[in-house]
């Protein structure tokens, strides 16, 4: 909470002298917090999944370093977490944003906001450990060591990500 508290206060303090002036009108300081939560929502969002996206030269040198040591058939395997891979940033770049507009029908609240921002905060431990295990994937094949351990862990690992990000999607529904 204190950390969505700050990165807003970061916000604020960037603001025009104009943009300030405007805080003093009844009610438009709470529509900017929202607004500037939602922006920080897609922020963190994108950048979830850039992290992911770097995957993507890592599986293609595991795949490279597989095939010169002829073991290609085990990158079928491999193929899989790339799906499962591009199907999780698809899904952090398609996201519904964290607020609603003044005329939407469904209303987001400033306190689902904060529920919102600390669940998409928290998948960044889990996608770093993701991350960290798709380099000890692409060591393993470099090495000509077994990578079957490693693609097993990262299949488990985009799973349990893709069903916490699904739980976020519920988050959103669950507040009206």
């Amino acid at each position: 909470m204190s950390d969505l508290q700050d990165k807003l206060g970061q916000i604020k303090s960037k603001e025009s002298f104009l943009e300030k002036i405007k805080r003093f009108i009844p009610g438009y300081d709470g529509y900017l917090n929202r607004d500037n939560s939602r922006e920080l929502d897609t922020i963190l969002r994108n950048k979830l999944a850039s992290l992911l996206e770097e995957n993507k030269t890592k599986i293609k040198n595991t795949v490279s370093n597989l095939s010169k040591s002829g073991k290609l058939f085990d990158s079928a395997d491999i193929d899989k977490i790339d799906k499962k891979n591009e199907n999780a940033i698809a899904k952090f770049h398609s996201a519904a944003r964290g607020y609603s507009g003044a005329f939407d029908v469904v209303k987001v609240k400033e306190e689902k906001l904060t529920l919102l921002y600390e669940n998409d905060l928290s998948l960044l431990a889990d996608v770093e450990n993701i991350n960290s295990a798709f380099l000890e994937l692409e060591t393993n094949s470099a090495s000509n060591l077994d990578t079957k351990e490693s693609v097993s862990k990262i299949s488990v690992a985009l799973d349990n990500i893709l069903l916490k990000f699904e739980s976020r999607e519920n988050l959103l529904r669950e507040f009206n």
